[in-house]
């Protein structure tokens, strides 16, 4: 009866059996869920994305806001992405080093997963935080495109572009924790990081193959560009985020004994694209892209659609020309206050770029030819009224030559033109002396609009008086008033103020 009853028994005990690869697939895939609950909610990653938040939502922002170009608010989602991105990877740094710095690193020889299986769960404990800043971008694309304002087209390799700057600095946290057993490595490399970038990598006088190392492409320039003519090699430099990310994942993995034939197949490949990236970086932009930079510069009217209003002919990128019916709104205003034959003359309002050095230029586009009148890629707030001076120079003036500043009645009557012609202008053009501008000086799109203190006083009077007042004693004195022998005290007695006597600093300068 006993050895009966021992036999059933050790027959019912289970039997060892090997521990199969799906087990350690499982729990490498609940450690990697648990770890992505305590990564979102690190004090370090919500400091972050408060911050990115806050920077998103604010409310208010610039006039110009109203008016996005939608090629340059692709590329403006990526920096937000970054500082998430380096705040996830200190994080994840420090939960790979969490045991070490507990004491309880061999506790883990027990368990299922072996170390570079949990290496692998900590990159993948990254992807939740890598899908919530796709979900940013998305949202911050989209609310920028809904704006009645915007024009232009986004890319989707940008787009992708800010999801994977956090990506790879998620691995990249992991491999620093596989190399130095230190929670100060990750800082130190993200001091690393924007030192190099931001001194060195971003130079634009740097090789372009250089430049394309860097997590983000710096290149941003003085006015937006057509989408065709940015030349960025978004795409491969999306490919090359992405390899590097495999990459330094597949290199934590060997450093933590997973020395698989599979393993070192995909750090071989991932290394391969990584270069081959580099390399296609390096050889943007295209010759093609350099042609359509070279003709939109030289001869913008080989590649802009034109549309005829009444004696104005608007001219402008295909991209851009939803935004006729804003020049048209300041022009008209221009041409309502401006004085007979001047009011009805024959003007081309055409957009100009400056696009020969790619989106990292920083030149001004040049002046356009007599009869017409420069408009940009920027719209709202002080670029109204900068393209209304540039309106009321070409009807008072009739050129965008640059021969130095107005002391004469064109200078008040230009001036006076712009400011009432343009939203919220007197308020815009108080602002002018602010930055590296002086007072008196409008930055019309091609050259400035500029005056001296004794034409800026007569200005500034003729603001304090009634508008319809004004406009009367304009429109009745415009033949006087717009030739260019008429004198500022001449052009004060007209409109019905007094100008002041003319100084020292005011005689030094250069009189067109």
């Amino acid at each position: 009866m006993t050895a009966a009853t021992g036999s059933r028994t050790a027959e019912s005990q289970p039997k060892p059996y090997p521990i199969r690869v799906r087990s350690e697939r499982r729990a490498m895939l609940a450690l990697a869920r648990a770890e992505a609950r305590r990564l979102l909610l690190h004090p370090l990653v919500l400091v972050a994305l408060v911050a990115y938040l806050a920077l998103v939502l604010w409310p208010g922002g610039e006039p110009e806001d109203a008016y996005p170009v939608l090629q340059d608010v692709d590329r403006e989602t990526q920096l937000g992405q970054l500082l998430l991105g380096l705040a996830v990877m200190v994080a994840v740094n420090l939960a790979v080093l969490r045991s070490h710095r507990r004491g309880t690193d061999a506790t883990f020889t027990v368990l299922v997963l072996p170390p570079w299986r949990r290496t692998v769960a900590h990159v993948l404990s990254a992807l939740p935080t890598v899908l919530l800043g796709a979900l940013i971008v998305a949202g911050q694309f989209t609310a920028a495109a809904l704006k009645p304002g915007a024009v232009g087209r986004g890319s989707v390799s940008e787009l992708v572009t800010g999801p994977l700057l956090i990506l790879l600095p998620a691995a990249l946290g992991v491999l620093l924790a596989r190399v130095a057993r230190s929670a100060f490595v990750a800082p130190l490399a993200v001091i690393a990081f924007v030192a190099v970038s931001m001194v060195f990598v971003a130079d634009s006088r740097s090789p372009a193959w250089l430049r394309g190392m860097t997590p983000v492409l710096f290149d941003e320039g003085a006015r937006p560009l057509p989408s065709d003519l940015l030349g960025r090699p978004a795409a491969e430099h999306a490919l090359y985020l992405l390899a590097l990310a495999v990459l330094v994942t597949a290199g934590a993995v060997l450093l933590s004994g997973g020395r698989t034939r599979a393993v070192r197949a995909t750090a071989l490949g991932a290394l391969g694209v990584v270069v081959a990236a580099v390399v296609l970086q390096g050889m943007a932009p295209s010759d093609a892209v350099r042609a359509a930079r070279e003709a939109a510069t030289r001869d913008p009217a080989k590649l802009q659609d034109c549309e005829r209003r009444g004696i104005t002919t608007y001219c402008a990128f295909p991209e851009f020309t939803p935004w006729t019916d804003e020049w048209a709104r300041v022009t008209d205003r221009v041409r309502t206050l401006a004085g007979e034959p001047d009011a009805s003359r024959a003007l081309t309002v055409r957009q100009k770029v400056a696009a020969l050095d790619g989106p990292s230029g920083t030149t001004e586009v040049q002046p356009a030819a007599p009869g017409e009148v420069t408009a940009t890629t920027a719209w709202g707030g002080e670029r109204e009224l900068e393209f209304a001076a540039s309106v009321a120079r070409g009807l008072v003036v009739g050129h965008e030559r640059y021969e130095g500043a107005y002391c004469d009645a064109r200078g008040v009557l230009m001036v006076w033109l712009a400011v009432r012609a343009t939203r919220d202008g007197e308020a815009m053009f108080d602002r002018t002396g602010d930055d590296f501008n002086s007072p008196g000086v409008i930055q019309a799109p091609a050259t400035a609009v500029a005056l001296r203190s004794r034409e800026l006083a007569v200005v500034q009077a003729l603001f304090a008086r009634p508008g319809g007042e004004v406009e009367r004693k304009v429109k009745a004195s415009w033949a006087e008033l717009s030739a260019s022998g008429t004198t500022t005290d001449r052009a004060a007695a007209l409109l019905g103020v007094t100008a002041p006597t003319e100084t020292a600093d005011d005689r030094e300068y250069q009189c067109a």
